[in-house]
């Protein structure tokens, strides 16, 4: 008796289960054929105009725009953005390895690399406090 009232629960479970992954996968997908349509619709764009402008950020500025607009929701996007930061690190393997490659480049032109990573980073910062610091007095 005790093991029939258990059969229906685990399978209740297991139903339970399957249909969390399949509204999970099915998240996953629109928000990966979401991206990927920035992304493809940047690349033709880009090729079609001919413009030397890197596709992934006019993708990137599209899609913000998207988002800030209403057009896209974030709720969309998070399921298959996730994924990406976690592997986001692997991404910067390539231009580590062309560093390496390059050494005597970095090394004969180390002072305005340095000047162009330390320096233009602080204009930035600086720039955005000021602008930060203007509109908290406003309001």
């Amino acid at each position: 008796m005790l093991r029939a009232r258990m059969i229906p629960s685990m399978s209740t479970n297991r139903v339970d289960a399957g249909k969390k992954i399949i509204k999970h996968s099915a998240r996953f997908m629109l928000s990966a054929a979401i991206i990927s349509a920035f992304l493809f619709s940047a690349h033709a764009l880009s090729n079609y105009f001919s413009v030397s402008f890197p596709a992934p950020l006019s993708a990137m500025l599209a899609l913000f725009l998207a988002l800030q607009l209403g057009i896209v929701k974030l709720h969309w996007l998070t399921s298959g953005a996730h994924p990406l930061l976690n592997y986001m690190p692997l991404f910067f393997v390539p231009a580590a390895a062309a560093i390496i490659e390059h050494v005597e480049l970095v090394a004969r032109y180390w002072l305005p690399l340095l000047l162009c990573l330390v320096i233009v980073p602080l204009i930035g910062l600086f720039i955005i406090g000021t602008i930060m610091q203007r509109l908290s007095k406003e309001q």
